[in-house]
């Protein structure tokens, strides 16, 4: 008789699914109870929204799992043998006909749910009848991580075009149930195991994962170690315990803010006299694209060193570039787009970084996670409107430590900006 997987809880029956793409014989049921401890951002049929009938959906949830298996079996296989063995666990248009997914998906037992608004507009009593421009962040939430979500102002600042969005705050609760199909073999069923608890580790539910939001703590798996980590072509990073799972997601999106934005590491000092919050980037990108639209104001005339390749594109695309002195000389806001080729399409590439609190069976710690694969995302061609694309960052060894050492965050670091990322997360 076969055991069952160490890493799963004990199985009980479902009497009901809301996934109905496999058969209803299985051999493998079981059951997991899980909580979210972030808030969640979406995961309803409209984009941004939380779907109060049905927060969670049981075919998202598939769909993340079939990621993270494509993530972790299908690298390094030619192609046609990748699409072979996915779509034999997991569904597809096979050559000659549909194959339905072995593997069914069931949510219930819903409860906790709580949808309130990320942010909140405030009047600005400078200028009376206008709001602020920033809205206040809710304290259960990282803003950082969140600015999708902040909402639009009117062109006059006196109503929201697009109010703030509303998140399912962390708490909620729900059963996840599992089917596996008789025909998986014994390693096909290993590998949808692994996905899971790589799933559950890393993963969430809804938009933003890679930031934190939508973790979900599910009871019974153990958690994917480093070891398991370095084993895939990935990195994991730990930090100290935390208290609760908030404080390690904040901890944990901070850093990146600190280094991508923070005063006397990714920004300059405040000017004296200067009325904006903190001074010129150390990142070369708003240079390139003075120099790229021969747009600056008085004072900022273009003068990084750094003059061909966009570092900061690897962390995800696409970037806005706001500058705030618009009226003033600076060019107009920017969109910083992959360049349409063989590894990615339209207008975005997903971050390799995930960053999120990490249960490690006992506690909560602040995690940054580079997905296995990382290293391509150095290699993405970026641009902003008309220009040129240019290289995240270059593959010549020589070439990349000669930048890193004029680029100020990185200095001593790491010789690519994710690599000098986790360096700082680790260190400070």
């Amino acid at each position: 008789m076969r055991q069952p997987n160490k890493h799963l809880i004990a199985a009980e029956a479902l009497a009901a699914w809301n996934d109905k793409s496999a058969p209803a014989v299985a051999v493998d049921t079981l059951t997991l109870r899980c909580e979210l401890i972030t808030p969640m951002y979406g995961g309803g049929v409209t984009a941004g929204e939380v779907d109060a009938a049905l927060p969670i959906r049981a075919s998202a949830l598939r769909g993340q799992l079939r990621f993270w298996w494509r993530l972790l079996h299908g690298r390094g296989r030619p192609p046609q043998e990748t699409f072979a063995a996915e779509t034999a666990i997991w569904g597809g248009i096979a050559s000659t006909q549909p194959t339905a997914s072995k593997v069914a998906v069931r949510v219930d037992r819903i409860t906790g749910l709580r949808v309130e608004p990320a942010f909140v507009y405030q009047q600005n009593h400078n200028k009376h009848g206008e709001l602020k421009t920033m809205p206040n962040a809710a304290d259960w939430v990282e803003a950082y991580a969140m600015f999708p979500a902040r909402g639009e102002l009117t062109k006059d600042k006196r109503s929201e075009e697009i109010s703030p969005h509303r998140l399912a705050r962390a708490g909620l609760g729900f059963r996840l149930g599992m089917r596996l199909h008789p025909e998986l073999t014994a390693a096909q069923r290993e590998e949808v195991n692994t996905a899971l608890r790589w799933w559950a580790s890393f993963g969430g539910v809804g938009a933003r994962t890679r930031r934190g939001l939508g973790a979900v703590r599910v009871e019974g798996l153990t958690p994917v170690t480093n070891v398991e980590v370095a084993a895939k072509g990935g990195r994991l990073i730990l930090l100290a315990l935390s208290e609760t799972p908030e404080l390690a997601w904040k901890n944990s999106v901070g850093r990146l803010r600190q280094f991508r934005q923070g005063v006397d590491l990714g920004r300059n000092q405040k000017t004296e006299g200067s009325e904006s919050p903190a001074g010129r980037s150390r990142w070369p990108e708003p240079d390139i694209i003075r120099r790229q639209t021969t747009h600056h104001s008085h004072g900022h005339a273009p003068t990084h060193p750094v003059t061909h390749v966009y570092p900061r594109a690897a962390f995800g695309l696409p970037i806005i570039f706001h500058f705030k002195d618009e009226n003033k000389g600076e060019p107009p806001q920017q969109l910083l787009v992959p360049e349409v080729g063989d590894h990615q399409s339209g207008d975005r590439m997903a971050s390799p970084l995930i960053l999120r609190p990490y249960w490690n069976g006992q506690r909560y710690q602040p995690a940054a996670l580079l997905l296995p694969g990382w290293e391509a995302a150095l290699q993405v061609n970026a641009g902003v409107g008309d220009g040129i694309f240019r290289p995240a960052w270059p593959s010549d060894p020589a070439e990349r430590q000669r930048l890193a050492a004029q680029i100020k965050p990185m200095q001593g670091r790491g010789n690519d900006p994710l690599s000098a990322f986790m360096d700082y997360f680790e260190k400070g």
